[in-house]
């Protein structure tokens, strides 16, 4: 801005002033709209992936000069907009800061998006960060409550059908109940697709729920016989664990799920990490817990 610019702004009244302000500050947010929707697209289509690149992030950052903590949160925020309809249309109309949404998309969903965008179309960039930082708590404390009861009811029960076939039922926490599906889908690979059937042995496709059965009985086999069926490491079958990063880091609460499963307490993926292998995913800044099966 040149100097004659400098002068003909001081020259404005007051409340044309603010008005400027308040205006452009409107377009800067539907502006920034514009952006993340570009980046979600691009994004989308791998548009960064060349030599070199590993993310999106990693593009933005050597591309636009952002931080690369700050491009992570960028592509994250970019992503969540398109399950937020009336938070990207509020943020599309200049209604809402890029500082408010980042915090809305981190415990907006389709049940509190209407809630949460109210308190942010009256409320300031730090009371919504407040409110967020809040609720993150309380899920957190769900979360735990959760787990104990999936601790306290855990059991295993059988009986012995009148064929003499074993009938089992399993109730498992959410973790253990994912190491024994991987286990499974490990010992699945030792099972054959077909089977000889009848006097006349004719071969016969097995059911999925036929062949999880016997993958089943591989595990024991292999157990007892202190011996991985899977065949080589057991890293090859993981579960993992998608943690916010900075629940690490700053020790507080925030998102932590199991892959296509359920949500766990941030303080179960901490005690996990103990024996378990950590990796960064560009994508959102989380951090993946794995554990071998």
């Amino acid at each position: 801005m040149d100097g004659g610019s400098i002068d003909a702004e001081s020259a404005l009244p007051l409340g044309e002033l603010e008005a400027r302000i308040t205006e452009l500050a409107g377009h800067l947010n539907a502006a920034q709209y514009r952006w993340l929707m570009l980046i979600g697209e691009f994004d989308r289509r791998k548009g960064w992936a060349g030599a070199g690149i590993a993310s999106c992030a990693h593009w933005l950052n050597f591309k636009c000069g952002l931080n690369l903590g700050a491009a992570r949160e960028k592509v994250r925020v970019a992503h969540a907009l398109h399950d937020l309809p009336r938070i990207a249309a509020s943020m599309a109309a200049g209604a809402l800061s890029y500082s408010k949404v980042r915090a809305l998309t981190r415990v907006a969903c389709a049940a509190t998006e209407a809630n949460l965008l109210n308190i942010a179309l009256h409320g300031t960039a730090y009371h919504v960060e407040t409110i967020v930082r809040l609720y993150r708590r309380a899920q957190q404390a769900a979360e735990l409550s959760r787990e104990q009861r999936q601790q306290s009811s855990r059991a295993v029960t059988y009986h012995f059908d009148e064929d003499g076939s074993l009938v089992l039922k399993a109730r498992l926490p959410a973790v253990a109940g994912a190491l024994l599906l991987k286990a499974i889908e490990a010992g699945m690979a030792q099972v054959p697709s077909t089977e000889l059937f009848g006097k006349g042995q004719h071969e016969q496709e097995l059911s999925f729920q036929a062949r999880r059965a016997d993958a089943l009985a591989v595990v024991a086999e292999g157990y007892l016989h202190g011996t991985k069926r899977g065949g080589g490491s057991g890293d090859r079958h993981q579960v993992v664990l998608h943690v916010d990063a900075d629940s690490f880091k700053e020790h507080s609460a925030g998102r932590c799920h199991l892959e296509d499963g359920p949500r766990v307490p941030v303080e179960t993926a901490r005690r996990l990490a103990c024996d378990a292998t950590l990796g960064f995913q560009d994508l959102d800044d989380a951090c993946g817990v794995q554990l071998a099966a």
